[in-house]
C-alpha cells in the first residue's frame, strides 16, 4: 500500500471527482486530532454540515438564513473611524470572507476571498420627526432581517448606519447564519469597539489562531476518519430505540411568543438543584422532561439543547457558525423522585455534552428526523459591550430569530424551541414554533409544567414522580 506522503503526491494526477476519493482514503488512514487545527495552504475547504443544509435550504427559502440585530449609539460617532473598523473586522475573520462554489462534480467548497468587501449603507433621518425617525429605525431593521444574503456569491453580511442626529445613530448588522452564530456578536463587537478606539492596524487586530475555515476542514476530515466513524456509531446506538419525532402534516410555518417563568416556583426548584449540584441549565431540563414524559406518556425523552460547539479554547475568539444542537436522553423510568432525575440529568447532560463534536445533521442525517421535537436552551453568551470612547451603546430590539430552522434538521418534525435567558433576578426569553404542530397555549402549558414540576419538586423533593 501507498504510504500517506505518496497518496498525497498524486492527487494532482486524478480526476476531480477521484481526488476527493482519494483525499476521503488519505484523511481515514491519518490520525486526525481531535480538535482543530490550523490547516495547511489556503485552498477551498468542504463546507461544515450545518453549512450545507442552510445552503440547500436558503435555495427554497430566501433569507431563511439571515440574521440580524441593531444598536443605537449615542455620541460624536466618527462614521470614517467606523467604517475603518467594520472592514477591519472582515479583513481579521476568514468566515466574514468566505463564499461556496460548487465544483464540476457538484461538491460545494468555501472559498476565502483575500480582500474584505463592506457592504454599508447610509441614510439621514434628521429631517424627520422623532415619531417618523422611530417609524422608519424600526422598517429599516425590519428590512435588514429580511435582507437575502447569499453564501454563493459571498455576501454574508451587510450593514446600515442610520443618522437621527450629530449625536445619534444607529447601526444595523446583518449577517448569514452560516458564518454568523450567537457567540460570534460578542467576538464581532469586541473586535469593532478596538479597532474604532485604536485604528485597524493595532495590534489586537491579528488575526485569531484558528479561522472558521479551519474548523470545516478538520470536521469534514475526522468525521472521515476511524474515530470520527466511531463516534457516529457509538452514538447512533445510544439513539436506536427512541423513535423519530412526527412531522406536522401541514409543513412548517414559523410563530413565536414571550415567555416568562414564574419566580416563585423557579426559584425554589432552582434552589433544590443547586444543593444536588445542578445548574439552573439542569433543573429546568429535569422539569421539562417530566412535562414531556407526562405529554408523551414515555419513560424516557430526547430533547435537543444548542451548545456554541466552541470545544476548543482557541475557537472561542474566531467569528463563525460553530453552533451545534445537543441530543440529551433523559431517563425517567422507575419514577425517580426529583432529586434522583436531577443526578440523572447532570450525568446525562455531561455525557451529551462531551459528544458536541459530532454534527447532528451528521448524526440524523439519513432522511428521518431527530427523536426530538422541543429544543431547549438557558442562554450564556457573554456579554460584551461595545466599548466606544464617548459614546454610549444600547441594544434595540429586532425581529425574532429563526431557531428552529437553524436547529433542527428538519423543521417539519419540531414543536418548540424554547430560548430562556437569566438576567437581572428573571428567567425569559422567546419561544419559537411551529403552528402545524401547536397553538401558543400549547407551548405556554410547557412553561406552566415546568413551574408545576419545580413547585411540586420544592415541596417534596423525595416524593416518586408520576410520568
Amino acid at each position: 500500500m501507498a504510504d500517506p506522503a505518496g497518496l498525497e503526491g498524486a492527487l494532482a494526477a486524478l480526476p476531480e471527482a477521484k481526488r476527493e476519493l482519494a483525499r476521503l482514503m488519505l484523511a481515514a488512514r491519518q490520525p486526525v486530532p481531535a480538535h482543530p487545527a490550523p490547516r495547511s495552504g489556503a485552498g477551498p475547504v468542504p463546507p461544515t454540515a450545518l453549512q450545507s443544509r442552510l445552503w440547500r435550504r436558503e435555495h427554497t427559502h430566501p433569507a431563511v438564513a439571515t440574521g440580524s440585530h441593531a444598536l443605537r449609539l449615542t455620541g460624536p460617532l466618527d462614521p470614517r473611524r467606523l467604517t475603518g473598523a467594520l472592514t477591519g473586522v472582515l479583513r481579521r475573520h476568514e468566515a466574514l470572507r468566505t463564499r461556496l462554489t460548487v465544483s464540476t462534480t457538484g461538491q460545494p467548497r468555501l472559498h476565502v476571498d483575500g480582500e474584505p468587501v463592506l457592504r454599508l449603507t447610509r441614510a439621514d433621518l434628521s429631517g424627520f420627526t422623532p415619531q417618523a425617525a422611530a417609524e422608519r429605525v424600526a422598517l429599516q431593521i425590519t428590512e435588514s432581517a429580511s435582507t437575502g444574503l447569499d453564501l454563493e456569491s459571498g455576501r454574508t453580511s451587510a450593514f446600515r448606519l442610520l443618522r437621527l442626529a450629530p449625536d445619534e445613530h444607529v447601526l444595523i448588522l446583518a449577517s448569514h447564519l452560516a458564518v454568523f452564530d450567537g457567540w460570534s456578536s460578542g467576538v464581532f463587537l469586541a473586535d469593532l469597539a478596538a479597532g474604532y478606539r485604536e485604528g485597524e492596524g493595532a495590534a489586537g487586530s491579528a488575526p485569531p489562531e484558528l479561522q472558521f475555515p479551519d474548523y470545516a476542514d478538520w470536521q469534514h476530515r475526522w468525521l472521515a476518519g476511524p474515530d470520527g466513524s466511531a463516534e457516529l456509531a457509538r452514538r447512533r446506538a445510544v439513539f436506536a430505540a427512541d423513535p423519530p419525532a412526527p412531522r406536522a402534516p401541514g409543513g412548517f410555518e414559523r410563530g413565536h411568543l414571550p415567555v416568562r417563568l414564574a419566580r416563585g416556583p423557579v426559584d425554589a426548584g432552582l434552589e433544590l438543584g443547586a444543593a444536588e449540584g445542578a445548574t439552573p441549565f439542569m433543573t429546568l431540563l429535569a422539569a421539562l422532561a417530566v412535562v414531556l414524559a407526562r405529554r408523551e406518556g414515555r419513560t424516557s425523552v430526547v430533547i435537543g439543547t444548542p451548545a456554541a460547539g466552541r470545544f476548543a479554547g482557541p475557537l472561542e475568539g474566531a467569528v463563525g457558525q460553530f453552533t451545534t444542537v445537543v441530543p440529551i436522553r433523559l431517563d425517567l423510568a422507575g419514577g425517580p423522585a426529583f432529586r434522583e432525575l436531577l443526578h440523572r440529568t447532570r450525568a446525562a447532560v455531561a455525557e451529551a455534552l462531551a459528544h458536541q463534536r459530532l454534527p447532528v445533521d451528521v448524526l440524523f442525517g439519513d432522511g428521518t428526523p431527530p427523536p426530538y421535537n422541543v429544543l431547549f436552551a438557558l442562554h450564556n453568551y457573554p456579554s460584551v459591550p461595545l466599548d466606544l470612547p464617548g459614546i454610549e451603546v444600547g441594544q434595540l430590539p429586532g425581529p425574532p430569530a429563526r431557531h428552529l430552522e437553524l436547529y433542527s434538521p428538519d423543521p417539519a418534525a419540531a414543536l418548540a424551541c424554547i430560548g430562556l435567558v437569566e438576567r437581572d433576578g428573571e428567567i425569559g426569553g422567546t419561544a419559537e414554533y411551529n403552528r402545524h404542530a401547536a397553538t401558543p397555549e400549547d407551548v405556554r402549558g410547557l412553561l406552566t409544567g415546568i413551574e408545576d414540576v419545580l413547585d411540586r419538586a420544592a415541596a417534596a423533593p423525595a416524593s416518586p414522580l408520576t410520568t
